[in-house]
């Protein structure tokens, strides 16, 4: 009882204990403090209780005795008091005894109570959640002031940061990683950038300073890749740099003689580029300003500069368009900084005056795209390793002088002198673009009033896109800036405000609801997108000047800062904070170097005239004002290299000019040779030595690093050898003088000043980042140009660009597939997609080699030259041809029973025919053939020797047999109404546009030597569709085979030929639509009146193809009387595109329709029978189609049981003379004639002689003149063409008798063949 009665004893003075902290308020503070640790000791010790109870009541028994021997041991527990006070170690049994109120799951219950509580103080930020684990709002340990939520205004935002706006993500020094973001997503949800920055933030942009640095109107500001440099060129051929933060003067560029038209930095931030007037490009180190290269590749002055995205290893583009008309990519290495010696050079010069104006790259760096004087849009690729024009588009009427691609896709926006913009993209089925219209209106908003007093006609002057790419912004010169939705087209807003011309539109580096706009009214206005309201406005007003014109306007990277330049040789500088920095600097900013007269190398580099060195290696100039006044020394320590200066060395020696003025001559003169003569003497010896082995330069001129350079004696100064003066450019208000150079500085000071870094590199990660992301860039533009080509689209066909559907998108062409139909727009068609992609992977296989091929055919081009010499078409009409034909003229007129033309007997020399051979041919002609045929027709058809010497040099080459097979086009027998097969005699159509379009095509993608210049439409005036009549047909073994044609004009009126005629070369290609096409057909479609809203069907494929027309336009408007592709029409599966009207049928009342719109129906046979061509009367002879060609396909039969025929009554065996198909380019044999002529194949009789003759032309071409086998090929061709003729003959055997007695007979050893 004693025991017990002392622990209730206890208990009760250590309850009182425990609830005695409710009066330690009243105590002295260190009272207080020790009573709030003896608090806390005790909970911790109950708190050691309640866990090894509820551990013990749960399934962690083993973990519940260890923690009470260990909380035991360690005496944890609360401590037990005796009556005398004294304190006695507990024990987990007593305590569990004397508390037998507690349950074992009392600090659960406790914890589940404190939650509640909690949230009846301070409510979480997601009630009725409950967690002891809770951050932030749901937090236990939250209070009233830690949970309060503030709500910043713009204002306050603004003021908080002394007007800066929160920096960009990107230049975060040390950013979230991914896991720490998607957690911080999932706690708090993403923000947007207007709900973090209200656009009223840029309201607190102001302009720091407007600073005079040039003598001229300055066209060209830009900044470097770190936002911290200043880049301007002015008329006054100067390239200045500028500090972003304090708009210090840090150096002058000079070398150009003309004004500066344009510049670029690369995106290592490593070079700058400037174009200019004088016809040169100029590279200088923006580490050092030491001269890197000077190009010359322009015949007049540079429009544009542009440094490609492009990342392949090192290797690097630099882009150059020029009044000339050209465009150059100049090739340099990231690591070196070297350019190649030659550009790759485009000459696109449709007509004298031409000039290239604008261009803009891809984001990848894969696309170039640029306009032109002459309204056409190039689009240009490099994703073969080197730049190839792909694209030729024409849908502007005027020229285009700004474009612009998209920031993050394949898009981009051209804008022209016509009044309209394009947005053109790159889609599976070619280019295109969507029109907007200068002239739109806001539907159902307020317009402001048009200026037509003003503007007799709109002009677009500039585009641009926001930095999301959502949305185009054009400015036109009725001074408006019009907004639009990139996708749609639809106009969003129209921005009012200046009262001037604009060409100057530019985007915020990061934020898409911020434009900047300058115009020559002086305004320099920031916009918001969003809301199309302007936000601040900046008036360029000069003090007793006026206002000046802006010219150029750039943001920084880091959205801080806008530059802008103007007319009177101001740069202006914009930004957020203070200015105090900008206003210890003068207004006026000179260098007392920056006019003074230079002389030039051989190489065009420059050196100043004065002290013979190169400009970068000049010592620390002097600031002077506009009149060449110095500035005081507070100024001069802003120079770079003179920070460091006395005040009597920032004072420079003064001279009188001749013409009474004022100037710095040097600074103040000592005795004494001065450290930097030394210096300077020590620089020029190390360049000679240099000089002196190109090992040397060439390791002076390699940089470690990305090209970094430690110091100026890295750098490789230009030779001073065949120096020359240049124009005589005076200095500011004529400061020149050949005073003496004298400097006072220690060699600390010059060994400071000799590595000092003018613009600063960008980090290494950055630029990996960068990299990284351009080559992805690159990578995905190289997938979808690749899979738009091997869907064979028609975006790289320059002329079929100018398709404009009624939606106002230029959609290239689709074409057939397998040479079966003239379009390719059915997405049902897989199989036609898929053999067309291999089509396409077969050209591109072959492109490299295709001079060789012509060459190993021998049609190479100075053989070709020698063939039109010796060979030419006989026709003293004809303008002069550029190939060659074995075949004569048509001798009679439009008559019906023409003859087709007699072979002549001619032998090509082979390229690789020597004395034995010729020996050997000259015997072949004496002797015939002595062996006699098996049996079994296995005549000795070609000549060994001749097949192995072509099978070596196919083995040089690395071609394979199989890709000389003949193509289907040229081994077809069934008649088809598309493509067209040419045929002796056939009356067509000459369309002009479409053989243009073949010709830029076929010179794209390089699939044979050919000239544009040398083509029909060069040599004499033709209109845009001319009535021909074939008089000549030649082929051409190659890669592929070509198909040569002689052209005669014929009268439409008389029928008979009118003596002119011309020559051509073609294939039929998957990629363009034909351009010749019968007469008749023609005619047929020509007296069909087709309306808009008509319904029509096609054929495309053996299939019918319903439409709809839904507009009629001319395919270019220099033709608007043409009807080659003048239709619109809108498939029933929604695809649109141009059609012709001979490739459109009426749909006939019985027409079967497909069971679903947009599909196919089947072509019938009867069908097809009646969409070929009808013979006219004559063309068979007397009799009709079909008795002519039973007639002679008994006649077939009969010669092919003869044993002379044997050789030639099946087509050759490939695998035994795999050869052959590299010799003969138009196979033919009887059986193949026999085919057609059953499938009525032949439009007329003399297109079956014809090809009859072609057998005995394929037996000369492939075997040795005078052997059996040629003897006997022309006896069978005679044979045939004497039947055929004479058409009362039924039986070819009296025939055969007859004429195999003339034949054979006056050999000695005659064959016998019967």
């Amino acid at each position: 009882m004693e025991a017990a009665s002392s622990w209730w004893i206890n208990s009760d003075s250590y309850r009182a204990a425990t609830y005695r902290p409710s009066s330690a308020a009243a105590l002295p503070n260190n009272t207080k403090m020790a009573s709030d640790s003896t608090h806390t000791a005790q909970l911790t010790s109950e708190l050691y209780f309640l866990i090894a109870r509820f551990l013990q009541a749960g399934p962690c028994q083993k973990a519940a005795e260890t923690l009470i021997r260990e909380v035991e041991e360690k005496e944890l527990l609360p401590k037990r008091l005796d009556w005398t006070g004294q304190e006695h170690p507990g024990t987990y049994e007593n305590l569990v005894k004397l508390y037998r109120h507690v349950s074992p799951d009392h600090l659960l219950q406790v914890c589940s109570r404190v939650c509640p509580l909690l949230e009846g103080e301070v409510p979480a930020s997601v009630p009725g959640l409950t967690s002891l684990l809770g951050a932030g709002r749901q937090n236990l340990l939250r209070t009233s002031k830690s949970c309060k939520h503030v709500v910043w205004k713009g204002s306050a935002l603004a003021a908080l940061h002394c007007g800066r706006p929160p920096e960009p993500p990107i230049i975060y020094g040390s950013p979230p990683n991914i896991v720490e973001t998607c957690s911080s997503r999932r706690l708090n949800g993403s923000y947007r950038l207007r709900q973090l920055v209200p656009t009223a933030v840029y309201q607190h942009m102001k302009m720091h300073k407007r600073i005079l640095g040039h003598l001229s109107s300055v066209y060209c500001v830009t900044f470097d890749r770190t936002g911290r440099r200043i880049f301007t060129g002015s008329d006054d051929c100067l390239v200045k740099i500028w500090g972003t933060d304090h708009g210090r003067l840090l150096a002058t560029l000079r070398g150009h003689a003309a004004e500066i038209s344009d510049m670029a930095v690369s995106y290592e931030n490593t070079m700058i580029a400037a174009g200019s007037c004088d016809k040169t490009i100029r590279v200088w180190c923006l580490q050092t300003c030491a001269p890197l290269a000077v190009l010359e590749g322009h015949a007049a002055s540079i429009t544009s500069l542009q440094f490609s995205p492009l990342c392949s290893g090192s290797k690097r583009y630099l882009s150059s368009t020029g009044a000339d008309g050209t465009i150059c990519f100049w090739q340099w290495d990231a690591r070196t900084l070297k350019f190649g010696q030659r550009p790759s050079k485009f000459t696109e010069r449709s007509r004298p005056g031409v000039q290239m104006i604008c261009s803009s790259f891809s984001a990848g760096g894969m696309f170039l795209s640029t306009g032109s004087t002459d309204h056409i849009i190039r689009v240009y690729y490099f994703g073969s390793g080197q730049p190839e024009k792909i694209s030729e588009l024409e849908s502007h009427t005027d020229k285009v002088d700004s474009i612009q691609f998209s920031h993050c896709s394949d898009r981009f926006v051209s804008g022209s002198r016509d009044g309209t913009a394009r947005i053109w993209q790159l889609q599976p089925q070619g280019w295109k673009s969507i029109l907007l219209d200068m002239q739109t209106k806001l539907p159902g908003k307020y317009n402001p009033p048009p200026l037509e007093d003003k503007v007799t006609k709109l002009k677009v002057t500039m585009v641009a896109w926001d930095r999301h790419d959502s949305t185009v912004i054009t400015a036109a010169n009725n001074l408006t800036l019009k907004v639009w939705n990139s996708l749609t087209g639809s106009l969003v807003h129209v921005l009012m405000g200046h009262e001037d011309e604009v060409f100057v539109l530019e985007p915020h580096p990061f934020d898409p609801r911020i434009l900047f706009s300058a115009g020559h009214d002086g305004n320099c206005i920031v916009w918001d997108l969003a809301r199309g309201v302007k936000i601040r406005s900046y008036f360029n007003m000069i003090e007793g000047q006026g206002h000046g014109a802006l010219f150029d306007c750039k943001c920084s990277p880091d959205g801080q800062h806008f530059a802008a330049t103007d007319s009177h040789g101001h740069l202006l500088i914009f930004g957020f904070g203070s200015s105090s920095k900008y206003d210890k600097i003068a207004d006026q900013m000179f260098f007392h170097t920056d006019y003074r007269p230079l002389i030039r190398d051989a190489n065009n580099y420059v050196l100043d005239e004065q002290t013979q060195q190169a400009p970068h290696l000049m010592p620390p100039p002097f600031l002077v004002d506009v009149d060449g006044n110095p500035h005081p020394p507070r100024y001069q320590r802003l120079v770079p290299g003179r920070e460091g200066c006395r005040d009597e060395q920032l004072i420079p020696q003064m001279g009188v000019t001749s013409s009474g003025l004022n100037q710095v001559v040097s600074e103040q003169a000592v005795d004494g040779s001065s450290p930097l003569d030394t210096m300077i003497q020590r620089l020029q010896q190390e360049q000679d030595q240099r000089l002196g082995t190109n090992d040397a330069s060439a390791a002076a001129n390699t940089r470690s690093s990305r090209g970094s350079v430690g110091s100026p004696t890295e750098v490789h100064s230009p030779p001073n050898v065949g120096l020359r003066r240049s124009g005589q450019i005076e200095g500011v208000r004529q400061m020149h003088s050949n005073a003496p150079r004298s400097q006072m500085a220690t060699e600390g000071d010059l060994v400071a000043w000799s590595r000092r870094v003018l613009v600063p590199e960008l980090e290494d990660a950055f630029i990996r980042r960068q990299v990284t992301w351009r080559e992805s860039k690159g990578e995905e533009e190289i997938n979808i140009y690749q899979s738009e080509r091997r869907r064979r689209t028609l975006h790289s066909l320059p002329k079929e660009s100018r398709v404009h559907p009624t939606a106002e998108s230029a959609v290239d062409e689709g074409r057939r597939s397998q040479g079966n139909h003239g379009y390719q727009t059915r997405a049902a068609m897989e199989e036609t997609s898929r053999q067309s992609a291999e089509a396409a992977d077969d050209d591109e296989s072959t492109s490299e080699g295709e001079v060789e091929v012509r060459q190993i055919n021998g049609y190479s081009s100075e053989e070709e030259k020698e063939e039109e010499e010796k060979e030419p078409w006989p026709d003293d009409h004809s303008s002069s041809s550029d190939y060659s034909s074995d075949y004569s003229d048509w001798t009679a007129d439009a008559g019906i029973n023409l003859e087709p033309p007699k072979k002549s007997v001619k032998v090509k020399k082979k390229s690789s025919g020597s004395e034995e051979d010729g020996e050997k041919k000259r015997e072949g002609k004496k002797e015939k053939k002595k062996d006699k045929a098996d049996k079994d027709g296995s005549l000795p058809k070609k000549k060994t020797p001749k097949e192995k010497r072509k099978r070596a040099e196919l083995q040089e080459e690395g071609l394979t047999l199989e890709e000389w097979l003949p193509s289907a086009w040229i081994t077809d027998t069934v008649p088809r109404r598309c493509p067209y097969i040419p045929q002796m005699g056939d009356e067509l159509y000459y369309f002009r546009q479409g053989h243009e379009a073949y010709v830029e095509m076929a010179k794209q993608k390089k699939i044979f030597s050919i000239n544009p210049k040398k083509q029909p439409w060069h040599k004499m005036e033709l209109r845009e569709q001319e009535l021909m009549k074939i008089v000549g047909i030649k082929y051409e073994v190659g890669l592929p085979t070509l198909c040569c044609l002689k052209l005669a004009f014929l009268d439409p009126d008389t029928g008979k030929l009118t003596g002119g005629s011309f020559s051509m070369k073609y294939h039929d290609m998957p990629d363009v639509i034909d351009f010749l096409v019968l007469r008749q057909q023609f005619d047929n479609a020509r007296r069909r009146q087709w309306a808009i809203g008509d319904r029509f069907r096609s054929v495309i494929d053996d299939a019918w193809w319903f439409g709809t027309i839904e507009s009629q336009e001319p395919y270019q408007n220099q033709y608007p009387d043409s009807l080659f592709q003048c239709y619109n029409v809108c498939w029933d599966n929604g695809d649109t595109e141009k059609m012709s009207p001979w490739d459109m049928e009426p749909i006939p009342d019985d027409a079967t329709f497909p069971d679903e719109l947009g599909t196919s129906v089947p072509l019938t046979e009867e069908e097809q029978k009646q969409l070929l061509y009808v013979p006219q009367d004559g063309e068979w002879g007397c009799h009709t189609r079909a008795e002519e060609c039973e007639r002679i396909i008994k006649a077939i039969d009969q010669l092919c049981t003869l044993d002379v025929a044997a050789p030639f009554a099946f087509p050759v065996d490939l695998q035994a003379y795999p050869t052959y198909c590299t010799v003969v380019a138009y196979v033919t044999d009887l059986s193949t004639i026999r085919q057609r002529l059953v499938n009525h194949f032949y439009r007329r009789l003399s297109s079956l002689m014809w090809e009859v003759r072609y057998i005995e032309h394929n037996a000369q071409t492939f075997n040795e003149p005078g052997s059996f086998i040629v003897t006997t090929a022309k006896f069978v061709s005679d044979l045939m063409l004497a039947f055929t003729k004479d058409q009362s003959l039924t039986d070819l055997t009296p025939l055969y008798k007859t004429m195999k007695k003339a034949t054979f007979s006056d050999s000695e050893d005659e064959v016998c063949v019967n």
